[in-house]
């Protein structure tokens, strides 16, 4: 393969180890190993674990940051256009497992040293979302904290599971089990319920009487 295909893998291989072990649990040697390439190969194309690292998070965060953009421009804004964006944004990270797994690391103080990544990243799309929510919501509901209430219960759905006492506990990614009584395998049933609590949740928000007026739908 040419060097682009090569630094393609890797940056693939190293996406899914930090997802999977955060980027203090992921070496170059590591990434080296499961890539099938020699640990200079993968310094020499990628600059090292750390400038990797923030390749696979600056990749993570304009992929979030399109689909965001682009349903933010095309929603009405409405009741139903928050509906519809919350739909995009819980199908994105369906699909895109591993960035929900990116975050979550770093909630739990992965790669301390790189902790400029939540103002470049993080901040910019939550003002996206905000500014687009806002005129749809009472004068006292705190924009940022609605909007995080959603990423924090997306983020647990998508990477931890939901509690079924039922079921015997699934491997949660690839590497350990889960608690007793959580499961990863989230079923269309599973999904559309939750969607359906998002919708809930959103509902809710805009209902709520603000000190001397009822936010417009």
């Amino acid at each position: 393969m040419d060097e682009d295909s090569v630094r393609e893998q890797i940056t693939q291989t190293a996406t899914r180890l930090f997802a999977e072990l955060g980027f203090d649990g992921t070496t170059a040697g590591m990434i080296a190993a499961a890539a099938g390439v020699d640990t200079a190969t993968v310094v020499d194309l990628t600059g090292g674990t750390t400038a990797l690292y923030h390749s696979v998070m600056e990749r993570a965060h304009m992929a979030e940051r399109s689909m965001l953009e682009e349903a933010s421009a095309s929603l009405p804004l409405s009741a139903q256009g928050l509906h519809d964006l919350a739909d995009i944004y819980l199908d994105f990270h369906l699909s895109h497992p591993h960035i929900a797994r990116l975050w979550l690391h770093r909630w739990l103080g992965d790669a301390a040293a790189s902790a400029d990544l939540e103002l470049s990243y993080e901040r910019p799309l939550t003002n996206l979302v905000a500014d687009a929510a806002r005129p749809l919501l009472a004068p006292d509901i705190d924009v940022d904290y609605m909007l995080w209430t959603l990423v924090w219960s997306m983020t647990g759905f998508v990477t931890y599971g939901v509690p079924d006492h039922g079921d015997q506990p699934a491997p949660w990614r690839d590497i350990a089990p889960l608690p007793q009584g959580y499961r990863s395998t989230l079923t269309p049933e599973t999904i559309e319920r939750f969607r359906s609590h998002l919708h809930t949740l959103i509902d809710r928000v805009l209902r709520a009487p603000g000190p001397s007026s009822t936010a417009s739908m």
